[in-house]
């Protein structure tokens, strides 16, 4: 038998084994390159948007896209994240491209045709934007069927530089994120978090009592939030019992007098009896009633032995101030002992009394 490999000379060989090295080699390298790519290129790659540059922090659940703040829910450019955009054919709603099918119900189905500021819906023409959630146009937004939040926006529209009819809330904001409401605040509609603002704590409308904050959507007392017990209010930011602070008798700022410096069941005392017989005063220093005062929690008349609880001594008299010349002109009305000149000049002296 003769071998196949008799006339096989040396240099055919060498040839031949370098040309199964390259093939190998070129086999070798094209491995990885059917269309999957390497792990760290799996999928579509992303243009490179560079670090967010947005001014101030983005609020309102939105994200900073390049250097906007934009709602990834809603944004056919952003759609669930920055430099998504969806094609002509899709509109985003809530963060995913969706098709845009029916956007126009095409001719023939609308007579007459619609304008160009209308689209056709079934046999209907309606607005493509309008000025407000009665507009025919919340109902249809940027196709037909899709329907505006009323919580969350008040009319579809186009915000500035787009053309693409979008629910919005206010003069250029896309409609609210969840958890906040489209509200008018001071004659201005901007998105509310229900959550955090006391003016609409948990609900629009539900505004938290003074000195109260709104957390979590419930309504608590100072910078905590918490909530006070039976019988408290939150008076400057602080849980008070309002049926027995003298501070704060019956109410908030509604602060006891001398003639009944003690808060029971709401009520301004003296001890546990009814509130003194307040002063009055007459004018020039003439007239008047001095009244009580309350004394070791007893009502006492106001006497040169007992005026407002203390004895007169030498030529002093119990004299009354808060006169002037025109009665309930003069300031407050006190007893003190004193000379004529109280009634012009107030206990302690030093000027007239100031209102």
């Amino acid at each position: 038998m003769r071998s196949c490999f008799t006339n096989f000379s040396a240099t055919e060989g060498l040839r031949i084994g370098r040309m199964v090295l390259v093939g190998l080699t070129l086999a070798l390298g094209a491995c990885g390159d059917d269309g999957r790519g390497s792990g760290s290129d799996l999928g579509t790659s992303r243009p490179d948007l560079g670090p967010p540059m947005c001014a101030t922090a983005c609020e309102g659940g939105t994200t900073c896209c390049g250097s906007a703040c934009v709602n990834t829910a809603t944004s056919n450019v952003n759609c669930g994240g920055c430099g998504i955009a969806c094609t002509s054919a899709e509109l985003c709603q809530g963060g995913s491209c969706v098709p845009a099918a029916g956007v126009d119900a095409g001719p023939g189905m609308c007579s007459p045709t619609c304008a160009s500021s209308q689209r056709c819906c079934g046999t209907t023409c309606v607005n493509r934007s309008g000025s407000s959630a009665s507009d025919s146009s919340f109902e249809n937004c940027g196709a037909c069927g899709f329907a505006c939040r009323p919580e969350r926006s008040d009319r579809c529209g186009q915000l500035a530089g787009s053309s693409v009819p979008q629910c919005l809330c206010g003069t250029n904001n896309l409609e609210c994120p969840a958890g906040w409401v489209c509200t008018n605040s001071g004659g201005t509609m901007g998105c509310t978090n229900l959550a955090g603002d006391r003016n609409n704590c948990g609900e629009i409308g539900n505004v938290c009592g003074e000195g109260e904050t709104c957390t979590g959507g419930v309504c608590g007392c100072g910078s905590t939030g918490a909530s006070c017990g039976a019988g408290e209010s939150c008076c400057e930011g602080a849980c008070i019992d309002t049926s027995a602070d003298p501070m704060n008798c019956g109410g908030c700022g509604m602060a006891c007098d001398a003639q009944g410096p003690n808060c029971v069941d709401s009520t301004c005392r003296c001890g546990t009896a009814p509130a003194c017989t307040a002063p009055t005063a007459g004018a020039l220093g003439m007239g008047g009633d001095p009244g009580q005062s309350c004394c070791d929690e007893v009502c006492v008349a106001n006497t040169d032995t007992s005026c407002a609880c203390e004895a007169c001594t030498g030529e002093d008299t119990c004299q009354i101030s808060g006169g002037g010349i025109i009665p309930g002109m003069g300031g407050d009305v006190q007893v003190c002992c004193g000379d004529e000149s109280v009634a012009f000049f107030g206990c302690g002296g030093g000027g007239f009394p100031t209102p």
